[in-house]
């Protein structure tokens, strides 16, 4: 692949489509935003995909750049070999066994390569973020959901049928309560971001129990908030929250002993001493011996590590390669 090759990263997003024009090797170039106000169907959802994409491609055209290829984000399952979006369906209707790869190649006449949005922001910090120069490395994205991907001797594990990676749904209770996926237990459940608020509202009396409708408009970020200004109850929370993280966590490394996990989405920004719980947590749930030379450290990446990923996944796929 040649140095100045160039793909766009398209990132698909809950509430928007994000663009970026990237250079072989993850170096973004220009990047654009797309937002919707309400959750689209699947025909309605191709336009506005295919609509960023046009007007990425000319903005590259712009500065006089052809981009090769077409690299896209997305959640949930995906058949990375044939560009098929599998589920779920994310709230969109329509939007299950989407061959979305061959729709949108037809549309804007480029390759275009898919993959799980975690599995891409784990190659974006493997090749240029803070996974850069460890080949063995587990990545974490802390936020309403959990999601991750492993890298094993620099290749990204997939496990059958691209469905490897699930770190949100491992079971750390066995006798919790169920998910809406139908997991007992899960990771997710006790360590999300959602998980989080509801800790707080239930220690804070605004709760009844962890069954209860939630009308608060509490984010995880004003739970932190409250917790550096001393509220008790967030501060309790705050600390349960980086404890079941780092017990899952404890659970990755007994089973990978990998040489770095990487932690991202938006919990990861959080001060050092949540942080510092977490590492706590994690070491007294594991073996010394499987985390002697572990490193547990922050995403470098943030916002745009999707968008570097599918560029970088996208314009290796081109060249007839996997990672």
């Amino acid at each position: 692949m040649y140095e100045y090759a160039t793909a766009i990263g398209l990132d698909l997003g809950r509430s928007m489509i994000r663009t970026a024009i990237i250079r072989y090797g993850g170096e973004i170039l220009s990047d654009m935003s797309f937002s919707y106000n309400k959750v689209p169907d699947r025909k309605e959802l191709i336009t506005m995909i295919t609509q960023a994409l046009h007007k990425t491609r000319s903005e590259a055209s712009s500065i006089k750049l052809n981009p090769l290829c077409v690299g896209i984000a997305a959640k949930g399952f995906i058949d990375f070999r044939n560009g098929i979006i599998c589920g779920p369906d994310q709230g969109i209707k329509g939007w299950t066994d989407v061959p979305l790869g061959k729709i949108i190649s037809k549309e804007i006449g480029l390759p275009v390569f898919l993959d799980n949005d975690a599995n891409l922001m784990a190659i974006a910090e493997y090749y240029n973020g803070a996974a850069k120069g460890f080949n063995n490395v587990v990545f974490v994205a802390l936020r309403s959901g959990i999601g991750g991907a492993i890298i094993i001797n620099g290749m990204l594990y997939r496990g059958a049928d691209n469905a490897g990676g699930e770190l949100g749904q491992m079971s750390i209770d066995i006798n919790g309560k169920y998910n809406e996926k139908g997991i007992k237990g899960s990771f997710e459940y006790y360590a999300s971001s959602v998980a989080l608020v509801n800790n707080y509202l239930l220690l804070s009396g605004q709760l009844k129990d962890d069954t209860s409708e939630i009308n608060s408009k509490l984010r995880a970020r004003d739970v932190f908030d409250l917790s550096y200004k001393g509220d008790k109850y967030a501060t309790r929370a705050v600390s349960n929250n980086a404890a079941y993280i780092g017990a899952g966590l404890g659970n990755l490394i007994s089973i990978f002993s990998p040489d770095i996990i990487v932690l991202g989405g938006g919990m990861a920004m959080a001060k050092d001493d949540y942080f510092e719980m977490i590492k706590n947590s994690a070491a007294s749930n594991t073996l010394e011996f499987c985390r002697k030379n572990l490193k547990i450290v922050r995403a470098k990446l943030g916002f745009h590590a999707s968008l570097q990923g599918a560029g970088i996944y996208a314009l290796t796929r081109l060249d007839g390669k996997y990672i």
